[in-house]
């Protein structure tokens, strides 16, 4: 990799899949045989465009092609997405149609909505995750999710802040992605919320 003044916005992520499709390719090629023993899904990070999604769909397809003609068994992985750009969220009406589920990756969408780098410690007082707009999008993004009738899930930082646990149930987050330290304490504010009243209180 030649070196980048501003990595962060680079060729980093899919954008390294689709111009280097042999790299890629070979890791579909494995990611395809081991479903055939199992359950798992495939997620494709750093989207921004419906056009880059049907790239990915085009580099799946020949390689279940090749496995097929080769004899090669598969199984049929869930296929989705990162939404961890505000293009992403924007158009995440869009992008729901052509994919099986959504991760919003709130770490890279807090950075990118806010442009901010969260590795530049002199700017961690201007740094706000829970900034309106971080929360609209992840709210519009679900909506859109559930609309095209997929699932959307929360990885990131924010999947295990307690003070927004509520506000991700209210907005129907089906998957909180968290490490197992935060489980437990995540499991007994589920348990004891009430979806509705909460809405209810919110409203009044």
């Amino acid at each position: 990799m030649e070196h980048e003044e501003n990595p962060a916005l680079g060729c980093r992520a899919i954008r390294i899949g689709l111009t280097r499709p042999e790299i890629f390719k070979t890791q579909l090629r494995a990611l395809f045989r081991a479903s055939a023993f199992g359950k798992i899904a495939i997620m494709y990070p750093m989207i921004t465009s419906v056009q880059e999604v049907r790239k990915i769909k085009e580099s799946v397809e020949e390689v279940k092609t090749e496995l097929t003609s080769q004899g090669v068994e598969f199984g049929n992985p869930e296929q989705g997405i990162m939404i961890e750009t505000p293009a992403a969220a924007i158009i995440s009406d869009d992008l729901a149609k052509e994919v099986d589920f959504f991760s919003i990756g709130t770490n890279d969408l807090s950075q990118y909505t806010m442009a901010i780098d969260r590795q530049n410690p002199q700017l961690d007082q201007f740094f706000d995750p829970h900034h309106p707009a971080v929360l609209r999008m992840i709210s519009m993004v679900v909506e859109n999710a559930h609309k095209a009738g997929i699932w959307a899930g929360i990885c990131g930082e924010l999947g295990a802040d307690q003070s927004l646990t509520k506000e991700f149930l209210a907005m129907g987050v089906d998957e909180l992605s968290v490490s197992p330290g935060s489980i437990l304490p995540l499991r007994k504010i589920i348990l004891e919320t009430n979806v509705t009243d909460y809405k209810a209180g919110k409203e009044c």
